[in-house]
């Protein structure tokens, strides 16, 4: 039960609570992080892998909505929405909450789920996953696809239905695929800050020790570098 949510989450709330998830991140911390994420994206070394076009027009710190970025959200759910709303889909099954301490800049809680038995994201079966409040608002949703290998073409079958749902651009570096908008101006470490509290971003993330399992992340740009980092170790 909850086996990817717990995989991925557990061990960050464990190092979370004796202070060590904490180096880095506070103070700036997760600003270094977003940072390091959007110089990558800028940068040649992450190879362009496709586009999707996109009508919807923005100032360069004017991020995309979550619902012009992902119209559909996921799991019926998206990011930006209340939290006791959410809470109440029908997706989410056998509910198990716990509260993120000491308190963290980008999270509050964190809840696990199972999902019904027919339940499907981008054309794969799904069995749980996590969702994440900051305040009153849903800032993550998370969820674990099964592959037979890297190789598998299921794989490649989620990008592309991914590349469907999602009105942005999208790059890929090694196994990892990430759906972003960035500006194309330069940010402060200040605009970048705030840039990553409310810019969505979709990262498909293959596990790297056993390369048979995606994780799906779709929340804002700082919760889903932070819990990226976590898949990435």
């Amino acid at each position: 039960m909850h086996s990817f949510a717990r995989h991925l989450v557990i061990p960050w709330l464990r190092a979370a609570r004796n202070g060590s998830a904490r180096n880095g991140l506070a103070r700036g911390g997760a600003t270094q992080r977003c940072a390091a994420a959007i110089a990558l994206g800028l940068a040649g070394s992450l190879g362009l892998a496709g586009a999707v076009a996109s009508d919807a027009v923005v100032s360069d710190l004017d991020p995309l909505t979550p619902a012009a970025f992902m119209p559909g959200g996921m799991l019926g759910m998206q990011i930006g929405a209340s939290w006791a709303e959410s809470k109440k889909n029908k997706s989410l099954g056998h509910l198990s909450c716990q509260a993120v301490e000491p308190k963290a800049d980008e999270v509050d809680e964190v809840c696990f789920f199972n999902t019904p038995v027919a339940s499907r994201l981008a054309g794969a079966a799904i069995h749980d996953g996590f969702i994440v409040r900051k305040g009153d608002r849903v800032v993550l949703i998370g969820t674990g696809i099964s592959i037979k290998s890297a190789d598998d073409p299921l794989a490649e079958a989620v990008v592309r239905s991914f590349q469907t749902q999602v009105h942005c651009a999208y790059q890929q570096t090694g196994d990892d695929v990430l759906f972003v908008h960035m500006p194309a101006q330069r940010l402060t470490a200040k605009q970048l800050d705030g840039y990553s509290q409310r810019a969505p971003v979709l990262l498909v993330q293959l596990d790297p020790k056993t390369h048979r399992e995606l994780a799906v992340l779709y929340g804002y740009l700082a919760p889903v570098n932070l819990f990226g980092a976590i898949g990435a170790e």
